[in-house]
């Protein structure tokens, strides 16, 4: 059960870490005072989380200048709205409309790949971190996104590669840690695995995410005094965290501590886990 904690450690928010900043009227032509008024007044929305607002300002703003400079921003702006409305697809639309505009954009290619890593859509996302590292070779969220790609698909040579490229310019990334101690594990180098996980542990004691991870290998290397441990910590630390209560009720079921499994099950359910994942987790098939 180890690797349930994957996707929740890399997928990163709907909009990317990296942040489109607000665009300005270019000062061409025409009725640019309103086109700044109508920017900044859905900037103000956005922030407000006004997003219906925001959204019809951002789209009087383009009408007002379609020429602008600044609307490859505005339509990343609409972008990031639809996506926090969970409008998916017209938010796609919008950063390729975007993009169109301003080619090869940093903020706008990680916002765009953020989503696709959301949807699912691997290979779309793993172009865009492909052509944000053509241009910045260490730029760390798309080295981190990559690695982490490249590992769901097996490519481990290769994320190994982008976790050690990060890792250099970053020796105490978190995640990076975690990524490549799971790759470790997944690459039968288990010694390099704990040696990972337990400095990732050594630099952030009080995050969960380590212990939960090096609880899934003691479990499968048969420790299972320390991997109850392990599961405790994560849980002591987020006990809010329903993925690590679906862990540990699985780890009890297969040690036939059904009691106990049983309780998690019953905890994870009332956090919100799915009938799937309490099947999972309770050792059942559905």
């Amino acid at each position: 059960m180890k690797n349930i904690f994957l996707a929740s450690l890399f997928l990163l928010p709907a909009t990317s870490q990296a942040q489109v900043t607000a665009p300005l009227p270019d000062g061409r032509g025409e009725g640019v005072g309103l086109y700044q008024q109508l920017v900044r007044q859905g900037i103000t929305a956005m922030e407000d989380d006004s997003l219906m607002l925001a959204d019809s300002l951002f789209r009087q703003a383009l009408k007002e200048a379609p020429a602008a400079s600044g609307n490859a921003l505005l339509w990343g702006h609409l972008a990031s709205i639809a996506e926090r409305m969970g409008r998916e697809q017209e938010a796609l639309e919008d950063y390729q409309m975007a993009l169109g505009l301003a080619p090869g954009s940093l903020a706008l290619l990680l916002s765009r790949a953020s989503l696709y890593v959301k949807l699912g859509n691997e290979s779309r996302a793993l172009a865009d971190y492909n052509e944000v590292l053509a241009t910045y070779p260490d730029q760390a969220e798309a080295l981190l996104m990559r690695a982490y790609i490249r590992q769901r698909q097996r490519l481990l040579k290769d994320a190994r590669i982008d976790y050690e490229h990060l890792l250099r310019l970053q020796p105490a990334h978190e995640q990076a840690l975690l990524g490549l101690a799971l790759l470790n594990d997944d690459d039968r180098r288990p010694q390099e695995a704990m040696e990972t996980i337990n400095r990732a542990i050594d630099l952030y004691p009080t995050h969960a995410a380590g212990y939960a991870l090096r609880a899934g290998m003691e479990f499968d290397r048969k420790l299972y005094e320390q991997a109850e441990m392990d599961y405790g910590m994560a849980i002591q630390l987020e006990p809010q965290n329903r993925s690590y209560r679906l862990a540990r009720a699985y780890f009890y079921t297969q040690t036939k501590r059904k009691r106990l499994a049983r309780e998690d099950v019953r905890e994870a359910a009332r956090l919100g886990a799915s009938a799937a994942e309490v099947a999972g987790a309770a050792g059942l098939k559905r």
